[in-house]
């Protein structure tokens, strides 16, 4: 099986930098999937105390990829596991319905990645309160967005960068190919499923100067492999063996 996969790749420092007040605002990861048309993803209400509706992967086994994080600046193979509540039902503003989601997203890597000691397969770790949920009446292509600038609440966390430092952290998810469509029915939306992508963004601390020699060592260590890369977004097939 050669499923078409989307990588991006940038030739930007993020995650190799050193503690400074200097910050630049940067998309430092993102992911789709490996075969775009899996619906991965499910909405289910629910009726319990203090939880109307959740959010989550039908399976944590479903790969991805993650790219432009720290260390891991090639595509890798991951799976994601998205589980998120809400506390309140959808309502409708401004022409759209939207709903409240609190939870997290986790990327973890299928195997360490090469030269790294130590187990390291959290990719990405993404924890989040009052993340919005909006999609026009009658869609099927809903996103989930969270802005710390707007009130949400985001901490980010990976084994390849410290981003202990990171401040603007927002994220975006699209989905698409729900499985029903989005209309309000007796205050609910109905149970669907549907595929996604996203991208991860805040603002990363700068390396100062002094930093640079120990960065450009490391790249030139990587300079084989970033020499084929371009700042570009890149479509190419690859081997994907069955990890189930």
């Amino acid at each position: 099986m050669r499923p078409k996969i989307l990588a991006l790749t940038v030739g930007t420092a993020a995650g190799l930098f050193a503690a400074t007040p200097a910050c630049a605002t940067d998309t430092f990861a993102q992911f789709a999937q490996l075969l775009p048309k899996v619906k991965i993803f499910t909405y289910t209400n629910v009726n319990s105390p203090g939880v109307k509706a959740k959010i989550s992967t039908a399976s944590s086994s479903n790969t991805v990829l993650v790219s432009d994080l720290g260390t891991l600046l090639s595509p890798s193979i991951a799976t994601v596991n998205l589980s998120a509540t809400a506390a309140s039902l959808p309502f409708l503003s401004g022409g759209d319905i939207w709903q409240l989601f609190s939870g997290s997203i986790t990327f973890t890597l299928l195997a360490p990645q090469p030269g790294m000691s130590g187990p390291s397969v959290n990719a990405l770790d993404v924890t989040f309160v009052d993340a919005a949920f909006e999609t026009p009446p009658g869609g099927g292509a809903p996103t989930l967005q969270a802005d710390s600038s707007a009130g949400s609440v985001i901490t980010y966390a990976s084994d390849f960068a410290d981003l202990t430092g990171a401040t603007a952290e927002d994220f975006a998810l699209s989905f698409s190919g729900a499985s029903h469509a989005l209309n309000l029915s007796g205050g609910r939306l109905p149970n669907f499923s549907f595929s996604g992508s996203g991208t991860f963004a805040a603002d990363l601390p700068i390396p100062e100067p002094a930093s640079w020699t120990l960065m450009l060592a490391g790249f030139g260590v990587m300079g084989g492999v970033m020499r084929s890369r371009r700042k570009a977004i890149v479509l190419f097939d690859q081997e994907v063996e069955d990890v189930s």
